[in-house]
């Protein structure tokens, strides 16, 4: 029975040793950066490609590896539209003793922002300052949770837990893909691009502040704007699709997630700027929408750029299909902060 029972033991190691190899290559190689404390991207220099990371969970590891060296108490926060609205655009309109991040997600959605908010605000950082850019598809977008693009950091989402963080990761790691990538790189590079697992987009990164920019395409926008929006480039963005009416997007849920993230603020005593950013072909803010927004929040901290018509039709004013290039964004910070102080003036000679 014995002989029996060790030959039952050894099958067994045998039989799970190709998880262990698995779970090993998934620990020390830690490919998705979710194991492993980073500060940031932790991009090796001259990397020329990438597996695709998730930008919310690395926006709070990096906070939290910078916060005690930074003192940061101003955010820039939304989606990946966010990442543009770069630190260095948006630090005259503050204050001299503001020390600025992005904290960001893609596909941000609004219980993104608010769990990201009531995470700041249940441990004590300085929350003084805040730059919302809340684009209309985000009144109808829901947390991403099953995918490891978009999947919550546990410590910011109450129904996310470390074990099914990191059961969705391995779950993924365990596909052929990724294992023969972790093995040979090399050889499964186009491949990994290909089914979009890879990305050979690589910004830029000031990592204290977790900004990515791209230096080379700003300085051709500004200085040779032909050289970057080429017939190539723009035939391969161009969308010939009409633009439809805008919809009311702001349900009792939206409504209800918008509420608590405009009590937060002013509880908190918040500084804050909310930029509703044009879109490339994408539908405008309803005005429906828009008075919701002012109802809810102070009427001349929220800014609508959605509708600007020159913006939305044009692709010579984003890097890509959607996404605002950084010289044009600073223009609106400038914009929004401009008409904040212009309606203040105006209610105090008002009065």
């Amino acid at each position: 029975m014995k002989k029996g029972l060790k030959r039952f033991i050894l099958l067994s190691l045998l039989a799970a040793s190709p998880v262990f190899i698995v779970l090993a290559l998934y620990l020390v190689q830690d490919p998705f950066r979710v194991v492993k404390p980073y500060n940031g991207y932790a991009y090796t220099p001259g990397d020329t490609v990438t597996l695709a990371v998730n930008l919310g969970y690395i926006s709070t590891e990096s906070h939290r590896y910078y916060i005690d060296k930074q003192d940061f108490n101003s955010y820039i926060m939304g989606s990946s539209l966010a990442n543009y609205y770069r630190i260095q655009d948006w630090l005259p309109y503050l204050p001299a003793n503001a020390h600025a991040v992005h904290y960001n997600a893609a596909r941000e959605s609004l219980q993104g922002l608010l769990n990201k908010l009531k995470y700041l605000s249940r441990h004590g950082y300085a929350l003084e300052h805040v730059l919302l850019i809340i684009e209309n598809q985000m009144f109808s977008r829901w947390p991403i949770d099953q995918d490891i693009l978009y999947v919550q950091h546990p410590d910011v989402a109450p129904n996310v837990g470390w074990w099914q963080f990191h059961q969705l990761y391995f779950n993924a790691f365990k596909k052929t893909d990724y294992i023969l990538y972790s093995l040979a790189p090399n050889m499964m590079t186009q491949r990994m691009l290909d089914k979009q697992y890879a990305t050979t987009d690589i910004p830029d990164r000031i990592e204290p502040l977790n900004e990515s920019y791209y230096a080379w395409a700003d300085s051709l926008i500004m200085h040779n704007p032909d050289g970057y929006y080429t017939p190539d480039h723009l035939s391969r963005y161009h969308t010939p699709i009409p633009m439809m009416p805008a919809p009311n997007l702001i349900d009792s849920y939206s409504r209800g997630l918008l509420q608590q993230i405009a009590q937060l603020l002013q509880q908190d005593s918040v500084d804050y700027h909310i930029i509703i950013p044009p879109v490339y072909h994408q539908p405008p803010i309803s005005n429906n929408d828009l008075q919701e927004l002012y109802d809810l929040f102070i009427k001349n901290r929220v800014h609508d750029y959605s509708h600007d018509a020159q913006m939305m039709s044009s692709l010579r004013y984003y890097y890509d299909g959607g996404h605002l290039a950084a010289p044009y964004c600073a223009t609106l910070i400038d914009s929004a902060y401009h008409e904040a102080q212009l309606s203040q003036a105006l209610q105090f000679n008002n009065h």
